[in-house]
């Protein structure tokens, strides 16, 4: 029979193999203007926020009323190096920041 110390020790051993080997780190923050212009290639486009959350912003051309996608883990690539990556933290519209493995 298993004694409360043993498995004790038996969950600690799984949380501690549970943690992520190598913790991300923080490089940036993200320009969703500048994220929209390098994607579109063009100096007139615009992160524009739809609602509250991470996932509703848009890239919109004003001259030809064309909205699109952000490539959010592309503006960080570009930005910060290629092993870079996007990552929404809270969730929230402007909890966007760039980290490296």
């Amino acid at each position: 029979m298993w004694s409360f110390a043993r498995i004790s020790k038996a969950v600690a051993g799984l949380v501690l193999l549970a943690r992520s080997v190598t913790a991300a780190t923080y490089v940036g923050g993200v320009d969703m203007q500048a994220a929209c212009q390098e994607q579109y290639a063009n100096s007139s486009e615009q992160g524009i926020l739809t609602g509250s959350s991470a996932y509703d912003w848009v890239c919109y051309n004003p001259s030809t009323g064309a909205s699109g996608s952000v490539d959010v883990n592309e503006y960080c690539q570009y930005t910060y190096g290629g092993s870079a990556y996007a990552d929404p933290q809270g969730g929230g519209a402007y909890d966007w920041g760039c980290y490296v493995p």
